[in-house]
């Protein structure tokens, strides 16, 4: 074999070969160096790492190797109990040692495994893979290359590689970190011809894009400045964010944008406190829900299924095989993003995953509670007593709205409360405060017209479900049906109908 000098050479010394896969897009379980997915605190610059016997090396810009005692880190599969007083317990991890020592990050990186040799040749726009380095054949070039084949200008797709700075291979998968397409390419087993496409993609949502995150977030990269593996958890170093990804290949795979707001059902960006959705299969063997009604805290756990939500529990409304019901934490530390994963207990016994899928976080994200159906969906609306001012009887089209009337909406994902440190809300436990008013400020339309919104609040024993007060014009009922919308710093809900009574010249 070709006599190739190295700055930096990583021996990886993988465990057996393990049955879960890496999805695109999916987000790190864990990270470290930054207490939380979205900080980028300049406490550590990662340039190199190498894994052995339950412990990361990590050589940092600043002339220091730390060590990471990796089982700190809790398995996937682990029954999680939660942590009070932390928003992520997946995050920081002090190094349990440091070492002043001159790392220098190299203009190459190798992965050797056995008798199989891997080079990242980042000049040439490569990957060179000797698959057994003690054959003869050896001396007369790689068996395989990767990136040697020029897809046209522009595009990106899985076999794209511009400027591979880091590799790892642990036996069963190859990983390739690129610098320029902020990605870490994937493939399940060693590649066994040139250009073969890889089978997965960390670090952006899909093969064809080479984005870069103006905010860190648990499925971002930066650059990945080196790669290691225990063949069960992948560790991504990214200098220029300053941290430590840990991603963990899963039993299950999530679709793009599993976690929805409840009421609305939207995904995308989630409040604090808002009522989810998590869709799926294979969540749980079993269709349980919590015990309604009452001063009992939502559980942890439901039929053996749990939600991990930067290492702590979520409470749980209900679960079944393709849908859980949970609430996320009031308290999220001020994150931009979250990481969040199932776990289940199968009735054999047997422990899956989901890979992890990452969450962005907003001060509120209203939506309106609905029935069933196509959108517009029918609003889940109540009249207010005109007397007591109490929510009564349902609107229907037996029983429609009036012009001028004061409705009584039901809405998730309207964010934090003015309840002061005693009557905080926490998360599926019922609200023991007095109504709380909502912190961001709700404004409604109907048919497109602003309308007055007397009161949003939590109210007294409420478990994430706001009540929104609004007053409708004096001038519906030209129509038999009105469409009506709340907001949020700007944020629009989902729309619902609600039928009125028709105005007769």
């Amino acid at each position: 074999m070709h006599r190739i000098y190295c700055i930096a050479i990583f021996a990886l010394l993988g465990t057996s070969a393990v049955a879960a896969d890496f999805q695109s897009g999916q987000a790190a379980r864990a990270v470290l160096g930054q207490n939380s997915f979205s900080a980028r605190e300049q406490s550590l610059t990662p340039t190199a790492l190498a894994i052995s016997n339950g412990r990361l090396y990590a050589a940092d810009v600043s002339h220091r190797v730390l060590t990471f005692d990796t089982t700190q880190i809790p398995a996937a599969k682990e029954v999680t109990v939660a942590h009070p007083g932390t928003s992520c317990a997946v995050c920081g991890f002090a190094p349990i040692a440091t070492v002043a020592q001159a790392v220098f990050p190299g203009i190459a990186s190798v992965a050797t495994f056995g008798k199989t040799v891997i080079i990242a040749d980042a000049g040439a726009h490569r990957v060179l893979i000797w698959r057994d380095s003690s054959l003869p054949r050896a001396n007369k070039g790689p068996d395989v290359i990767l990136g040697r084949a020029n897809t046209e200008a522009g595009s990106i797709s899985a076999s794209t590689i511009v400027e591979p700075i880091s590799v790892a291979y642990d036996g069963k998968r190859l990983f390739v970190g690129d610098g320029t397409l902020h990605r870490v390419l994937v493939w399940n087993s060693l590649p066994s011809f040139d250009n073969e496409p890889a089978d997965a993609v960390l670090g952006q949502q899909s093969f064809a894009t080479g984005n870069v995150s103006d905010m860190p977030a648990p499925n971002t990269l930066n650059r990945p400045t080196a790669i290691a593996s225990d063949g069960t958890n992948t560790f991504v170093a990214d200098g220029v964010d300053h941290r430590i990804l840990v991603f963990s290949a899963a039993d299950t795979p999530l679709a793009a944008d599993p976690v929805e707001n409840s009421a609305s059902f939207a995904a995308g960006p989630l409040a604090p406190g808002t009522l989810i959705t998590i869709s799926g299969r294979a969540l749980s063997d079993e269709t349980e829900s919590a015990p309604d009604g009452g001063d009992t805290p939502l559980p942890g756990e439901l039929a053996g299924t749990q939600v991990i939500l930067n290492g702590n529990p979520l409470p749980l409304l209900s679960v079944s095989p393709a849908q859980v019901r949970a609430q996320l934490p009031y308290d999220l530390g001020g994150a931009s993003a979250v990481s969040l994963y199932v776990r289940t207990e199968h009735d054999d016994g047997t422990v899956t995953t989901t890979n992890a899928t990452a969450v962005k976080v907003n001060a509120a994200t209203p939506g309106l509670f609905a029935f069933n159906g196509t959108e517009p969906r029918p609003g889940m609306i109540l009249h207010a007593d005109a007397e007591s001012g109490l929510a009564g009887a349902p609107v229907t089209s037996e029983n429609p709205a009036a012009a001028g009337e004061v409705l009584v909406l039901w809405a998730a994902g309207l964010g934090g409360v003015d309840a002061g440190d005693v009557d905080s809300p926490v998360a599926g436990v019922p609200y023991g405060g007095a109504d709380a008013l909502v912190a961001n400020g709700v404004g409604a339309t109907v048919n497109g017209r602003p309308v007055q919104v007397l009161s949003a609040t939590l109210p007294h024993g409420s478990v994430g479900i706001y009540e929104v007060r609004l007053q409708l014009p004096d001038d519906v009922g030209g129509d038999a049906e009105i469409s009506l919308a709340i907001s949020q710093e700007g944020l629009l809900s989902n729309t619902v109908t609600i039928p009125v009574q028709r105005i007769v010249h």
